[in-house]
């Protein structure tokens, strides 16, 4: 087996496993990071994943090298991110496969997040989704400036807790861990997962094959 503990008994007694569970069972994500968390699950996993299958759940470990926990049944309740954090996440996993920021250690700053969001999403959807405005309306004055700004950095707040990202306390830096990919998941087999997930964040839909439309068009 691969751990160190003879029983689960010895497994609950060692002191990280209640910080350790408590998090997993909020919804957070274990990388390599999390250096003693990490070492701690990856030692115990046979016991830990005894443990979970109790409640009705499964301990995953993703191809990236990170672990969650996917509740099953209902004893332990789904942890489910709100619009603004989902759309963020989505955002956090573009970005972590640009390029760009893979050259410079695959971390940015708040503004460089900002003007992926809006050169994306453009003003009305931030309206819609960060300001909730059910008109479609620009922003008008610093005043919503400052909002879009606050609700963009509350979730990168949670998303930092559930081990998404790291932040710097003045989000100067900003850098998307191992587990943002799963956001990928929905569009991870597709031929260009990056494009199809910028469909997504744009409310289009990614499994439409532009490719054959035109060819239909072109046969009427």
């Amino acid at each position: 087996m691969n751990n160190q503990y003879n029983d689960l008994h010895e497994l609950m007694m060692d002191p990280l496993f209640p910080e350790v569970d408590v998090k997993l069972r909020a919804g957070w994500h274990c990388d390599e990071e999390e250096i003693q968390a990490y070492d701690f699950i990856t030692r115990a996993l046979d016991w830990v994943t005894i443990y979970y299958d109790l409640y009705g759940c499964e301990l995953v470990y993703a191809a990236e090298g990170y672990y969650y926990l996917r509740p099953v049944s209902k004893l332990i309740r789904t942890y489910t991110l709100g619009i603004e954090s989902m759309i963020v996440s989505q955002f956090l996993a573009l970005m972590k496969m640009d390029p760009r920021y893979l050259e410079s250690s695959g971390s940015f700053d708040f503004q460089e997040l900002l003007e992926k969001i809006e050169l994306l999403l453009g003003k009305n959807q931030i309206n819609r989704i960060f300001l909730k405005r059910k008109r479609e309306k620009e922003m008008v004055g610093e005043h919503d400036i400052a909002n879009f700004h606050q609700a963009i950095k509350k979730s990168l707040r949670e998303l930092a807790r559930l081990g998404f990202v790291t932040i710097n306390p003045d989000f100067s830096r900003i850098y998307p861990r191992k587990p943002i990919f799963r956001f990928m998941d929905p569009v991870r087999n597709l031929e260009d997962p990056q494009k199809a997930l910028e469909s997504i964040v744009r409310g289009e839909d990614p499994f439409i094959d532009d490719t054959a439309e035109d060819s239909e068009e072109d046969d009427e």
